[in-house]
């Protein structure tokens, strides 16, 4: 049996001749089933990468929809914010305009109110002077 190893030839348990040594017969068959158990893992984690990809990209479309109406609502608000403040000022001018006139009317009224005061004494003084 010596003689046979040393050419590589060897018999295992079930006295089968072989080329190989029958310890690394049996590592090769543990380290294809551990390729096999690898590739089964690897495949599990390749769903799982794939799922989260599809899950991330999902995510981002809806984060980039999401991002896009915020903007728009911003947009929004801004105009709303600059349409208040063009009518808050238009409002402005024209309580101006209304005050100013305010003020013209009551100066008109007190010179309408001095000129009936001296024509009732004008009146006043000529019926005097008529009796």
């Amino acid at each position: 049996m010596e003689e046979l190893q040393k050419v590589g030839v060897f018999i295992d348990e079930i006295y089968t001749v072989r080329v190989e040594h029958p310890n690394l017969s049996s590592s090769k068959i543990m380290f294809k089933q551990e390729c096999f158990n690898y590739i089964k893992a690897f495949t599990i984690f390749k769903k799982f990468v794939f799922n989260y990809c599809n899950i991330s990209e999902t995510f981002a479309k809806d984060v980039d929809k999401e991002k896009l109406r915020a903007i728009g609502t911003q947009n929004q608000l801004k105009t709303a914010f600059i349409q208040r403040q063009n009518k808050q000022q238009v409002y402005q001018y024209e309580i101006f305009e209304q005050t100013v006139e305010l003020e013209r009317l009551k100066g008109e009224l007190q010179f309408l109110q001095r000129i009936e005061t001296e024509q009732h004494e004008i009146i006043n003084n000529f019926f005097v002077n008529q009796y």
